[in-house]
């Protein structure tokens, strides 16, 4: 009998990824990953998923240099902003930025920026020549990052930070609409959701400012959100059929803001109705609105 590997093997890599018609970069994701399942995801298989990962992020450099170009303005630009940051906080308004530590966690957001720039591509599968307004706020969204710990026993400046990234939130998507959403700025969304929410809720339960309940929520429905996804992509080759809802995020970001500035309880009931939110289906045959 054949095992559910060789007979997913006979199935082509970009049918076995998504039912839908795929742009040039998604059907390259397909291949590359049904590669790394063929090779039972060994030492060996993955070094040659990153190798192949690297150079086609060469070429994409090659071939877009303007875009190439966008994208370390974008990361230099960050860098500076983070400098000036913390200079200013110290001097005006006596906050600890940590520099070293920022600019490790900057040099690795742009790092992955740099390394997924063939993603900038709309669903038409037609390649963007330049970087979104879109994914410039995503971006910001990550650079925040880094100023949440040191805010964390600010009564305003811990919740403020986190309506701040809430907004940003709205306003990338609001963007993505008006001029088109991109795999990129899709993704940079997600993972800037991921990261900054994460980093605030660490931070407010370190300074008891968020209560159990919530917190087990929010780690709840991230870890699960991020186990579905993985499975999905690196166990099964397929592209993730889930997607969070575009108005779900302001529960979860309003109810851990009200926490922070000390509505505890409050905060925590919006908090976890915004985290048992179901995703939406992004199935061709069944979606939820």
């Amino acid at each position: 009998m054949c095992s559910e590997l060789d007979r997913t093997q006979a199935i082509p890599a970009a049918q076995r990824y998504s039912p839908r018609l795929l742009t040039e970069g998604e059907r390259w994701t397909a291949e590359a990953l049904l590669e790394l399942r063929r090779g039972r995801y060994r030492r060996r298989a993955w070094r040659r998923f990153l190798r192949s990962s690297l150079e086609r992020s060469r070429a994409v450099r090659r071939s877009r240099p303007l875009l190439a170009r966008q994208g370390r303005r974008w990361g230099a630009g960050g860098a500076l902003a983070w400098l000036v940051a913390c200079r200013a906080g110290r001097e005006i308004v006596g906050l600890e930025l940590r520099v070293l530590p920022g600019l490790a966690w900057w040099v690795a957001v742009w790092q992955m920026l740099d390394w997924h720039l063939g993603m900038a591509e709309g669903g038409d599968g037609q390649p963007r020549a330049r970087l979104s307004p879109g994914d410039a706020v995503s971006l910001a969204r990550f650079w925040l990052v880094p100023t949440v710990p040191a805010l964390a026993r600010s009564s305003i400046g811990l919740p403020a930070v986190i309506v701040v990234g809430g907004a940003s939130d709205w306003l990338d998507g609001a963007l993505a609409r008006r001029h088109g959403r991109t795999r990129l700025g899709r993704d940079l969304d997600t993972t800037a959701d991921l990261a900054f929410l994460g980093i605030a809720a660490i931070s407010a339960r370190a300074t008891g400012r968020i209560t159990p309940l919530g917190i087990s929520a929010l780690a709840g429905r991230y870890t699960i959100g991020v186990a579905l996804a993985l499975g999905a992509v690196f166990g099964r080759a397929r592209r993730p059929a889930i997607r969070a809802r575009p108005w779900g995020a302001l529960p979860r970001t309003a109810g851990l803001a009200m926490c922070t500035a000390g509505l505890r309880r409050t905060g925590t009931a919006v908090l976890v109705f915004g985290c048992v939110i179901p995703p939406r289906s992004t199935a061709p045959w069944r979606s939820w609105v």
